[in-house]
C-alpha cells in the first residue's frame, strides 16, 4: 500500500508545483529584469558619458526598452519612425552594453511568442557582464530548452544560473528560482538525489523564498 501511496507522489506534486513556478516567477523574473535593465540604464550612462560609442547606443536604445518595458513588441523590436527598434539596436550597436541588453529583450520577446531556439539564440548572444540579466538569461535558456524537450541543456543552464546568482545581488530571489527549476528538471531526468540536493537547499538557505515551502514538500515526497 505504501509504494501505491507513493509512486506518483513525486511527478504529481512535480507537475503542480512546476504550474506554481510557472504562474509566479514568470512575471516576477520580467518585473525584477526590467527593473534591472532601469538600473543598468541609469548607472551605465553615468559610467559611460566619456565613451562615444556607448553613449551613443544608450540614447539611441532608451526608447525601444522603454516600448519594451511597456509589452509593446512590434514597436520594441522595429522601432518607431522616429527611434529605432531593438534589432537595430543589435545591428548598429554591436559590441556595446546596449547591443547585449537589446539581445536579452530580443530573447526574452521571442520566447513570448513560442520561436525557443530563436530566444536561446539571443540570450547565448547576449553576453552580458550584469549580474542579475547574466543569471535571468541562463534561467530563460532553461526554459526555453525545456520548452524544446532538452532536458540536459536545461539543466546545465539552470545549474550555470544557480551558481551564478550566488554573487548576484539578486540571489536571494534568483538563487530559489534556479535551484527550483533544475530540480523539476532533474526528476524528468530520472535523478532524484540531485533533486532533493537542490531542494534541501532551497529550505536552508532561502527560507524566506517564495518557493520555500513548495520546494520543502517536493523534497518529503522524495524520501524513499
Amino acid at each position: 500500500m505504501a509504494d501505491k501511496n507513493t509512486s506518483g507522489a513525486p511527478q504529481d506534486l512535480s507537475d503542480k508545483t512546476e504550474q506554481f513556478i510557472e504562474n509566479n516567477s514568470r512575471n516576477l523574473t520580467m518585473a525584477i529584469g526590467a527593473v534591472a535593465l532601469v538600473i543598468v540604464s541609469v548607472v551605465g550612462y553615468g559610467k559611460l558619458v566619456t565613451e562615444p560609442a556607448e553613449l551613443e547606443a544608450n540614447e539611441n536604445a532608451w526608447r525601444s526598452e522603454q516600448y519594451f518595458m511597456m509589452d509593446s513588441v512590434d514597436l520594441a523590436l522595429n522601432g518607431d519612425g522616429l527611434y529605432p527598434g531593438l534589432y537595430d539596436i543589435v545591428d548598429e550597436h554591436d559590441g556595446t552594453t546596449a547591443a547585449a541588453r537589446a539581445r536579452y529583450e530580443i530573447g526574452t520577446i521571442l520566447r513570448s511568442q513560442g520561436d525557443y531556439q530563436g530566444a536561446i539564440e539571443a540570450f547565448e548572444e547576449a553576453g552580458l557582464q550584469d549580474d542579475v540579466l547574466s543569471v535571468l538569461s541562463q534561467i530563460n535558456i532553461g526554459d526555453c530548452a525545456v520548452e524544446l524537450g532538452d532536458y540536459s541543456a536545461a539543466s546545465s543552464a539552470f545549474n550555470k544560473a544557480a551558481s551564478a546568482s550566488r554573487s548576484s545581488i539578486g540571489e536571494d530571489y534568483l538563487s530559489p528560482i534556479a535551484l527550483y527549476k533544475g530540480a523539476l528538471v532533474d526528476l524528468e531526468l530520472g535523478d532524484r538525489g540531485a533533486a532533493k540536493d537542490k531542494l534541501d537547499r532551497i529550505v536552508a538557505d532561502y527560507p524566506t523564498s517564495n518557493v520555500k515551502a513548495t520546494a520543502e514538500g517536493l523534497a518529503a515526497a522524495l524520501i524513499n
